[in-house]
């Protein structure tokens, strides 16, 4: 499957922000796509839309159903996450403490006899080269995740013509 044209828009919370400008404090956009930090309300900015965009081009590039119908912060934490950017987020979004006792149960719960759960790293199929970038895309720590210009050079996006 070839992507002629690739488009992303989210009109849910529209707002021009001037260059240097963030909006910190509300849960914005769709939750099913929302990158790990922003279910705890955390500024949207370029890393918050690359975790976005690889949501939704995963789900779109895959006719397996990859990931479930909604994308939650548990699934999330089970199927992305790994003790090191689970820690870097607390970090980032540690304060509130029970952004943090949250963040731990949902780790915690993740190895229960009642999870089907795997890593992402283990799934079938995603051991193809187009999936390699797929862990830097949605690392939990943003200053981490994979860079637009970074993403725009993923084979996913390899002939397509950018506007």
């Amino acid at each position: 499957m070839k992507h002629k044209q690739v488009q992303v828009i989210d009109f849910e919370n529209t707002a021009y922000l001037p260059k240097g400008r963030c909006i910190k404090g509300m849960l914005a956009g769709n939750d099913s796509w929302c990158s790990s930090e922003g279910h705890f309300k955390d500024e949207l900015s370029k890393p918050f839309n690359i975790f976005f965009f690889t949501a939704v081009d995963l789900q779109k590039h895959e006719s397996q159903d990859t990931f479930p119908h909604v994308i939650h912060l548990q699934c999330q934490v089970s199927f992305l996450g790994d003790q090191e950017g689970l820690n870097r987020l607390m970090k980032h979004v540690g304060d509130e403490g029970v952004n943090c006792q949250v963040l731990g149960f949902l780790w915690d719960d993740q190895v229960a006899d009642y999870r089907s759960y795997k890593p992402f790293s283990d799934w079938p199929n995603v051991n193809d080269d187009k999936f390699k970038d797929i862990p830097r895309m949605t690392n939990f720590d943003p200053q981490k995740r994979a860079t637009a210009r970074e993403v725009l050079e993923h084979p996913w996006l390899a002939g397509c013509e950018l506007y």
